[in-house]
């Protein structure tokens, strides 16, 4: 149950990502020095996520080779796959479980999720460690993207239960998902108004 909680939550943050990529306010006053030099080896990392190929040696966009994988969820155009027998222990945190996102054929995007606090820090460290800080939700929320050109990530803890999953997704693949996902809502909605579900 808990995993399905876990591949909703980025499922559904990945509709969100817009309302993230709002340009953030200028700065109250004139960045000092340190803070210059800071916001410069930022954008430094954050070229790292321009460079991203993928995950485990399969590269986004490339067909998806299921063999040793196991079918999670399979939503039409949309399958969640998970490899059996993966290395859940990425630097210091220790991964609950990988799931691979497959979008008509092609990978899409990799979900890592961790099941308590100290590795959900521990994860998002990581993140920024590669990408930079990263720019919080608007509206003040648990959640950290990163956007390049090509590729994004974003960072979501439950500050509930301390559960943190991040999602690193190729972003052409990411913008023709939510297009099929949304004209398939739109005529799942018709067949619901005519009664024909």
């Amino acid at each position: 149950m808990i995993s399905s909680i876990k591949r909703f939550a980025v499922v559904g943050a990945l509709s969100l990502t817009p309302v993230f990529a709002q340009e953030a306010p200028p700065p109250a006053s004139q960045p000092g020095e340190d803070e210059t030099k800071l916001a410069a080896a930022d954008q430094a990392k954050l070229a790292n996520l321009e460079k991203f190929p993928g995950f485990g040696g399969l590269k986004f966009g490339e067909a998806f080779p299921s063999k040793g994988f196991e079918v999670e969820q399979d939503r039409g155009t949309l399958k969640i796959y998970k490899k059996e027998g993966a290395k859940l222990l990425m630097g210091p945190a220790l991964l609950d479980e990988i799931l691979y996102y497959v979008f008509d054929g092609k990978l899409y995007g990799v979900a890592l999720h961790t099941d308590d606090g100290q590795d959900s820090l521990a994860l998002k460290g990581i993140l920024i460690n590669a990408f930079g800080m990263g720019q919080n939700s608007s509206d003040g929320g648990p959640s950290t993207v990163w956007l390049s050109k090509t590729n994004g990530a974003i960072f979501d803890l439950n500050t509930s239960t301390g559960e943190g999953s991040a999602f690193l997704f190729d972003i052409k693949l990411h913008d023709a998902c939510l297009a099929e996902q949304s004209a398939s809502a739109k005529a799942a909605a018709q067949q619901l108004i005519q009664g024909k579900l």
